[in-house]
């Protein structure tokens, strides 16, 4: 005859609660590791977007709409800004 066990001797018992305790953490950790992707985003680039009714040009993250194309390359600085360039001179 097996003896009986108490109510909840599953959740007193050692081994499951490391267990369980362990699949916290990794759960947790998933958690926090997902919630930190928005983190490394980059921002949109700008571009010109050339009106296909009369021309008119304007600059945007997103096309302003179905009438629009693209009219330039990528600008990475706000406001279609070309990306201010760094010069480094080395000391001697």
């Amino acid at each position: 005859m097996r003896p009986i066990k108490p109510l909840g001797y599953n959740l007193a018992h050692p081994a499951s609660h490391r267990r369980r305790s362990s699949v916290a953490w990794l759960v947790l950790t998933a958690w926090l590791l997902w919630l930190a992707l928005p983190l490394h985003a980059a921002p949109a680039p700008w571009y010109y977007w050339r009106s296909k009714v009369d021309g008119a040009r304007v600059c945007a993250q997103t096309s302003p709409g179905p009438g629009w194309e693209r009219d330039s390359p990528p600008y990475e600085g706000p406001g279609c800004q070309p990306r201010t360039k760094v010069i480094v001179v080395p000391m001697r």
